[in-house]
């Protein structure tokens, strides 16, 4: 096995517990060293890292699985686009009326749902591959024609930015390495064949993830987070609205999964009860730029991964396990 294998499959492993190992350090070098001055083209760059090994792993060609999915994926539509970011503005309202910022990092979660991930949960726990596949790419399609517009109208006075300005962060941090990605894969195919390929997918989930850390750990460590250091009680403030917000979206879409067959509902339930936090602070990075106000968002959306990833795996196991049962 070679070291980038090693290297990657332990951050795989371990990526819950990294993550707030590289939180704390970064918080930490904020409040040793006074932190470090925000630049663009560093956080692109590892927001880039980031994205684009994850983008090598998902098929374009997905999107043609939708026809045989229809009602799933109306389903996920609904609850993704409508339930969803409605259920995160009225936690705001409630949890967030005097932090506005932190409120608009909930809503960002809110508005881009599925990830790699998603096909991997749905793995895990027994589902239907092909209709988490085609849940992936139609929201992939609704995000890139439709946040340029969601995003300002819930974000109200706190983002003063054009669709278009939030259509070319968008081409940036999802469509060029969207395309990228695909290039590169079919490469792979073409070249080494299809059984190589799937011994490199999880390097690059591995990659995906060693960027993940790269970002949080330089939004952690910018100077502008001294607010979040001097407000010990924030972090608590935040992990109640998110758990109400993804116990709310796991139990809602495993009621609507009833309507269809047990494995396409488990697809359903991960569909949509994942959120795609990497592409979140992808978006968040290079849209906020600097400042405590854009340090509250990505604050957000790190401490979400606290919450997402354990009951993500809670989920498989439950769902595993009734399969077993059911033998």
């Amino acid at each position: 096995m070679s070291t980038i294998s090693r290297i990657t499959g332990f951050v795989s492993r371990h990526l819950t517990k990294l993550i707030f190992v590289v939180m704390a350090l970064g918080l930490l070098n904020t409040k040793l060293f006074g932190g470090i001055p925000f630049n663009i083209a560093i956080c692109a760059s590892a927001s880039f890292l980031m994205i684009y090994p994850m983008f090598i792993n998902l098929k374009i060609e997905d999107v043609g699985e939708v026809g045989h999915y229809k009602g799933v994926v109306a389903a996920s539509i609904v609850l993704n686009f409508i339930v969803s970011p409605l259920l995160a503005y009225g936690l705001g309202r409630w949890f967030f009326a005097d932090q506005p910022f932190m409120a608009l990092g909930l809503m960002l979660i809110a508005l881009l749902p599925t990830s790699g991930m998603t096909a991997t949960w749905t793995e895990l726990a027994k589902g239907e591959l092909k209709a988490a596949l085609s849940i992936i790419a139609i929201s992939l399609i609704l995000i890139v024609a439709g946040l340029p517009f969601a995003l300002p109208l819930a974000a109200g006075d706190q983002l003063s930015v054009t669709p278009f300005f939030i259509f070319q962060r968008i081409l940036l941090v999802i469509v060029i390495p969207l395309v990228l990605g695909d290039i590169t894969r079919r490469a792979i195919i073409k070249r080494k064949g299809m059984a190589a390929f799937k011994t490199y997918k999880p390097i690059f989930s591995g990659l995906s993830s060693t960027g993940l850390l790269v970002v949080l750990f330089l939004i952690m460590s910018l100077d502008s987070n001294t607010l979040l250091l001097s407000e010990p009680l924030a972090a608590v403030r935040a992990l109640v609205p998110l758990s109400v917000y993804y116990v709310s979206l796991f139990a809602l879409s495993t009621l609507v999964g009833r309507l269809f067959s047990r494995s396409v509902g488990i697809a359903l339930t991960y569909g949509t009860s994942v959120r795609y936090l990497a592409l979140a602070l992808g978006i968040a990075v290079p849209l906020l730029g600097s400042g405590t106000n854009s340090s509250k968002v990505v604050f957000v959306v790190a401490l979400s991964f606290f919450i997402q990833v354990p009951l993500s795996s809670l989920y498989s196991r439950w769902m595993a396990g009734t399969v077993a049962a059911a033998r």
